[in-house]
C-alpha cells in the first residue's frame, strides 16, 4: 500500500514537473550558471554573457548603485561592477534578477503586491540578519530570500483564484500560512520552491537555505544550532517577515530568544534594524520596478511587538502568547478550505500533459475559497477523572525532559443523543466500547487511548506536533467511519461519525497544568461536533 507521504511527494513532483516545463530560467542566467561552474573563470566571457540582456544588465547596475550595496562610488558598465564586487555576488544577483517572466502573467495585482512585499523583506532581511550576526554570507542569504517563495507564484499560476483567497484569508486571520498549505495540500509552497531551484541546479546553497524554512506555529522555538549561516539568516529572516509584514506579533520572543544564541538581542537594535530594512526594501522595489505594500512602519510594528512582550513580567514574557485570549483565538484558526482542497484534487486528476488553464480564465471561473474557521465554541462540562489526569501528567513530563511535543485528542461520536434513542443505552455502551477498541488499534503504539469522561475518549499522543495529531485525527475519522459502514453493511449496527479536537504544545514549560491541554482537545472537539461532525478542529497552546 503506498504511503501518504509518498502519494504527497508525487503530488509535489507533478507541480515541479509541470513548473519546470513552463518556467525555465533566462538562457543569460543559465549561461552564467555555467561560465562561474568551471574551475577557471573568464570574467570577460561572464561580462559579455550578462551585456546581451540589457534589462537585466539595468537592473543589476541599479542595485549596485544603490544604497543596498553600499559603494563609495557610481558604477558605469559591468566592468566595474566586477572589479568592485567580484564574480560572486554579480552571479547571485543576475539569479536573483532572472525569475520567469511567465510565472507573472496573470497574477492579480494585490496578490503581487504582497508577494513582492514579502519577498523582498526576506531577502533584504536575511542579508541584515546576517551582517548583524558577523556573517559573511550576506549575499547568499539575500538571493536565497528573493528565491524563497517562488512555489507561492507556481501555486498561484496552477490553483489560481483559491488559492490566492487562501493566501489572502491566512493573513486576514493571522493564521500560519506554511501549516495551512500543509493541511489542506500535503505540502507547503517553500518546498516546492526548493524542488524547484533544484530543477534548475542552482547553488546548492541557496537550496539548502530555503528548505531549512519549516512550517511552524509562530510562537515555536526556532532550532537553529544544525543550520549553515546562509541557512540560520534565512530562518532569522522568514519569521522576521511575518512579525513586519503580516504583523504576526506572537512571533517576536521566539524570534528574539533565537538571535540571542548566535549575537545580541537588544531591543533598541532590533527596532533600528527594522528602520533599515524598510527602507531597504523600498529601495529594492524601486530598483525592480514592483510595486510593494508601504503603507506599514516597521519600526512601529517592532514597538508593537515589544510593548506587547511587556504586558507580560519575568520568564513568562518570552510565552506571552500562550495566554493570551486573542492569540488563544486567532491559533483556532485552522482551514477548513473545500474549494481549495477541490482545485487541487483537479490538479491532482489531471493528466501530467494536460493543457494548463490559463491564469486570467483560473481567476474568473474559479471559486472563492471557503472562509477560515476559528473554533470559539465553549467546552462541554467534562472533568476528568484523577486517574486521566494522572497519566497525562506523567506522559506531559516526560516530554517537557526530552524537549519534546505533546498532542492529545479528544474523541466524541457524533449524534450521541439520537444514537441513544435509536438503540438504546445498553447497545449504545456496548457499540462505544467496540469504537474505543477500534480508536485503540487505529493508534497503534503511536499513543495512549482510554476513556477520559462520559462518552469521550482521549488520546494522548507524546513526541506528536499539530500537524501529526491532525494527521492522526484524520486517520481516526476515516477509519471509524470506514469501520462502521462495514459493520452497518453486515447489519450489525447503523453508521457512526465521530468528532475530534485535538490540542498540542510544541514544548511543555514547566509546571504545565495538563489539564489545559485536555481542555483546548474538547474546546475543539465540540467546535467540530457544532461543524456538522465528522471532522477535526486543533488548536497549538502557546
Amino acid at each position: 500500500m503506498t504511503s501518504q507521504p509518498a502519494v504527497e511527494a508525487g503530488y509535489i513532483q507533478q507541480f515541479v514537473e509541470r513548473a519546470s516545463s513552463l518556467y525555465s530560467l533566462p538562457a543569460v542566467a543559465m549561461e552564467v550558471l555555467e561560465l562561474t561552474g568551471r574551475p577557471s573563470i573568464d570574467a570577460a566571457q561572464v561580462k559579455s554573457c550578462i551585456e546581451r540582456d540589457p534589462a537585466l544588465t539595468i537592473k543589476i547596475l541599479r542595485a549596485v548603485n544603490s544604497p543596498l550595496f553600499g559603494l563609495s562610488r557610481q558604477v558605469s558598465d559591468l566592468h566595474q561592477a566586477l572589479a568592485l564586487l567580484g564574480m560572486k555576488p554579480l552571479k547571485l544577483l543576475v539569479l536573483g534578477f532572472s525569475l520567469p517572466r511567465e510565472m507573472l502573467n496573470g497574477v492579480e495585482a494585490d496578490s503581487l503586491s504582497h508577494y513582492w512585499s514579502i519577498s523582498l523583506t526576506k531577502a533584504v532581511a536575511a542579508r541584515e540578519i546576517a551582517d548583524y550576526l558577523g556573517y559573511r554570507n550576506g549575499d547568499e542569504a539575500f538571493i536565497a530570500g528573493l528565491l524563497a517563495d517562488i512555489g507561492m507564484l507556481v501555486l498561484m499560476q496552477d490553483l489560481g483564484a483559491p488559492y490566492a483567497h487562501f493566501v489572502r484569508k491566512a493573513e486576514e486571520e493571522e493564521a500560519p500560512l506554511l501549516e495551512m498549505e500543509v493541511g489542506t495540500l500535503g505540502f507547503d509552497h517553500i518546498i516546492l520552491s526548493s524542488r524547484l531551484l533544484t530543477h534548475w541546479k542552482l547553488p546548492a546553497v541557496l537550496i539548502d537555505a530555503v528548505a531549512a524554512i519549516k512550517p511552524l506555529p509562530f510562537a515555536a522555538p526556532l532550532d537553529l544550532a544544525s543550520l549553515s549561516e546562509t541557512a540560520r539568516s534565512l530562518v532569522l529572516a522568514d519569521r522576521l517577515a511575518d512579525i513586519l509584514v503580516g504583523k504576526k506579533l506572537a512571533a517576536l520572543p521566539a524570534w528574539v530568544e533565537a538571535v540571542s544564541n548566535f549575537g545580541p538581542a537588544e531591543q533598541a537594535d532590533f527596532e533600528n534594524l527594522a528602520t533599515r530594512i524598510e527602507e531597504k526594501v523600498k529601495q529594492l522595489a524601486n530598483v525592480m520596478r514592483v510595486s510593494i505594500d508601504d503603507r506599514t512602519a516597521y519600526a512601529e510594528v517592532m514597538l508593537s511587538a515589544y510593548d506587547r512582550l511587556a504586558e507580560v513580567a519575568g520568564d513568562a514574557a518570552l510565552e506571552v502568547a500562550r495566554r493570551d485570549p486573542e492569540e488563544q483565538q486567532l491559533q483556532e484558526a485552522w482551514l477548513e478550505a473545500k474549494d481549495l482542497s477541490s482545485v487541487m484534487q483537479s490538479f491532482r486528476d489531471r493528466a501530467p500533459d494536460s493543457p494548463l488553464v490559463s491564469s486570467a480564465e483560473s481567476l474568473k471561473n474559479a471559486p472563492a475559497v471557503a472562509t477560515i474557521e476559528t473554533a470559539k465554541a465553549t467546552a462541554k462540562d467534562l472533568t476528568l477523572d484523577k486517574a486521566s489526569i494522572a497519566r497525562l501528567d506523567v506522559d506531559v513530563q516526560r516530554c517537557r525532559q526530552m524537549r519534546m511535543p505533546i498532542s492529545v485528542l479528544q474523541i466524541t461520536l457524533d449524534r450521541h443523543d439520537d444514537l441513544m434513542l435509536q438503540v438504546g443505552p445498553d447497545e449504545l455502551v456496548q457499540t462505544w466500547q467496540l469504537v474505543e477498541r477500534a480508536v485503540g488499534a487505529i493508534i497503534g503504539e503511536a499513543g495512549t487511548c482510554f476513556a477520559s469522561a462520559d462518552s469521550v475518549l482521549m488520546v494522548v499522543l507524546p513526541m506528536h506536533d499539530r500537524m501529526q495529531a491532525v494527521e492522526t485525527a484524520r486517520r481516526l475519522v476515516y477509519g471509524i467511519r470506514n469501520w462502521s459502514h462495514a459493520r452497518a453493511e453486515n447489519g450489525t449496527f447503523s453508521p457512526l461519525t465521530i468528532s475530534v479536537g485535538a490540542a498540542a504544545i510544541a514544548l511543555p514549560p514547566k509546571n504545565f497544568p495538563s489539564g489545559e491541554l485536555a481542555d483546548a482537545a474538547t474546546r475543539c472537539m465540540e467546535a467540530a461536533r457544532r461543524s456538522g461532525g465528522d471532522g477535526v478542529k486543533s488548536i497549538e497552546i502557546l
